[in-house]
């Protein structure tokens, strides 16, 4: 079968760092399909190869990726584009094109009108199948993402739709479904019955100013907590599915993201260089912390405490599950600590249990602990990229690393308060926590995981 990705947004970043060398790995692993990417920024393929595809590449992936330079606004576009796919196609008796969307949101009606002109022209003897990929954020908010949705069913079935998170391809992810529902001993304290509380804690060093046009209309809130953290949460308190079939997964987050009132306790903030130099003042928010709570029966009064943002001294993200300290009441001894599960995923994934142990020539004083799973150690290192995951599922036709439609629309409706431009934002120095984060814990009686 002849299988082509056909890339817009091929001259982009995510193509440049993440996607073209998932794709190297995959037909290096042995599978076939051709790369046809997109773009205005270079007028021919040779250009294109020699900016965006490293020097080391191997043969083999440069004979399958070609270039066209294709600007949307021309209307004159669309015929060679089907003819570049033709030929591609060429007398294969069975082919499938996959149209991946590393595109803004905006710009999803255009393409998906253009897409449908191509599959009209394209005239083959094959059979000819298709999928859609289309990034993260879908959509603006829950009106937009509706909207999208229902232009991507014009053309496309929802088999056919693959909404990417590409948090949902890391091993970390898969690891909390492995950790909770294959192992007894952790099931059986994974409640609020053992659960005092969770945080959530993703600080990046990085800014935004050089892709400002873009994350100036995205902002933390879309970039992150509605898909990223919103999908953490579900696979940290979702109830045991029936299978780990995607079809049962998504029952269960679905029920999650439910249980969830739309956030009223949240604090958002922008570094205060941001849109420097741009030579205006950028209003787009960078950092945010806040306060939510699940209402089922097993996680009901269990604070989920998040912060996410840029500009932060120091990398950081991390899951901390803190367990009820139970023994220090009862036996009146501040110095016993709670236990907790300490789940490290930047730079390294590590999983940590926090456990109380005695301290050698002490009179039956305890220490804390930590028993370490280390997954380049125990794993080794060359654990697939999160990208060449969602890729490989996508060629296989498989949809459980996908977030379902009504999943993204219940996380639209959970971040929505977020995302209304009337409440105040504080403008934090880089390389600094901003002052809210630290006063949400202060409000709640908490410490952060530092």
């Amino acid at each position: 079968m002849k299988r082509i990705i056909i890339q817009f947004g091929g001259t982009g970043d995510l193509a440049l760092k993440k996607l073209y060398p998932a794709y190297e790995h995959l037909m290096d692993l042995g599978f076939e399909f051709t790369v046809l990417a997109l773009g205005r920024r270079f007028k021919d393929r040779a250009e294109f190869l020699k900016t965006m595809v490293s020097p080391k590449a191997s043969q083999e992936f440069k004979s399958h990726l070609q270039y066209m330079h294709y600007d949307m606004a021309d209307p004159e576009a669309i015929g060679p584009l089907r003819s570049h796919i033709q030929a591609i196609i060429g007398e294969a008796e069975q082919a499938e094109l996959i149209y991946y969307m590393a595109l803004q949101p905006s710009l999803y009606e255009e393409a998906i009108h253009q897409i449908q002109e191509v599959d009209s022209l394209i005239s083959c003897q094959c059979i000819l199948d298709k999928k859609i990929v289309v990034e993260k954020p879908f959509g603006f908010d829950l009106e937009s993402s509706l909207r999208y949705n229902e232009i991507l069913l014009q053309a496309f079935s929802d088999k056919e739709i693959y909404r990417i998170d590409h948090y949902l391809g890391k091993e970390f992810m898969q690891n909390l479904l492995i950790l909770r529902f294959h192992n007894d001993i952790i099931r059986s304290i994974w409640d609020n019955r053992s659960i005092e509380s969770i945080q959530i804690i993703f600080d990046e060093t990085h800014g935004v100013d050089q892709r400002l046009g873009f994350y100036e209309q995205i902002g933390v809130v879309r970039d992150t907590i509605q898909n990223h953290i919103m999908q953490i949460i579900t696979y940290l308190t979702m109830n045991e599915p029936a299978t780990l079939s995607p079809e049962d997964i998504a029952i269960e987050k679905v029920k999650v993201l439910r249980s969830i009132a739309p956030v009223s306790e949240f604090h958002t903030g922008r570094y205060e260089s941001l849109g420097a130099n741009s030579g205006r003042i950028v209003h787009t928010p960078t950092y945010a912390a806040l306060k939510l709570a699940v209402n089922t029966y097993y996680f009901a009064d269990v604070p989920i405490y998040i912060r996410t943002g840029k500009m932060q001294e120091k990398a950081k993200s991390l899951i901390y599950i803190k367990f009820r300290n139970t023994t220090g009441k009862v036996m009146h001894d501040e110095t016993i600590v709670e236990n907790g599960v300490i789940i490290t995923i930047h730079p390294e994934l590590t999983i940590d249990i926090s456990m109380n142990l005695k301290e050698p020539n002490t009179s039956w004083k305890s220490k804390p602990v930590r028993f370490r799973f280390n997954q380049a150690e125990t794993f080794g290192a060359n654990t697939p990229e999160a990208y060449e995951q969602i890729i490989k599922k996508i060629l296989q036709g498989d949809k459980s690393l996908f977030p379902t439609m009504r999943e993204i629309t219940e996380a639209w409706r959970i971040v929505a308060p977020m995302l209304e431009p009337e409440h105040p934002m504080e403008v934090y120095p880089v390389r600094t926590l901003p002052r809210f984060a630290n006063e949400l814990a202060q409000e709640n009686g908490f410490t952060w995981f530092d």
